[in-house]
């Protein structure tokens, strides 16, 4: 064969070679950067839900120690936020949001409580029906950012 060609061949294996591993290169680049992107918008989504949660239970738990439930009313807007729940969070989540709403609503048929009741139970934990649910919550959105 004649140098000439063997050059000529070599040149163009060489481009093809390095404008394959280029493509590739930005290819996976791109993958990698458009699954963090939704990981990140899952957890912001999750994260933005979950806060919603917490902060109507919240509400909701510290009227349960001073009233009664009178109406189901008051529960109207924690449902919903559990509905939401259900649809994209996981098994472990959605029942320890179920077992808090639970709480509450035990809370609501315990008789009212003082100011100086309230700050016992606090020292125990007794009076915190969201701990397991934050925690539980906290445990998804690590194992959602560990993954990727």
């Amino acid at each position: 064969m004649d140098t000439s060609i063997i050059t000529a061949l070599a040149v163009a294996g060489g481009s093809v070679v390095g404008a394959v591993a280029t493509v590739t290169t930005t290819w996976i680049n791109q993958r990698n950067q458009t699954v963090r992107e939704q990981t990140q918008a899952r957890v912001r989504e999750r994260e933005t839900l979950y806060g919603e949660f917490i902060t109507e239970a919240s509400r909701l738990a510290v009227d349960a120690m001073s009233h009664s439930l009178e109406s189901l009313e008051k529960l109207v807007i924690l449902y919903g936020i559990i509905g939401r729940i259900r649809l994209i969070s996981s098994e472990a989540v959605l029942a320890e949001a179920e077992k808090c709403c639970r709480r509450i609503v035990d809370l609501y048929a315990r008789p009212n409580i003082t100011v100086e009741q309230v700050s016992a139970s606090l020292d125990s934990d007794e009076l915190d029906p969201l701990k397991p649910f934050s925690a539980t919550c906290r445990a998804e959105l690590l194992k959602i950012t560990r993954n990727f």
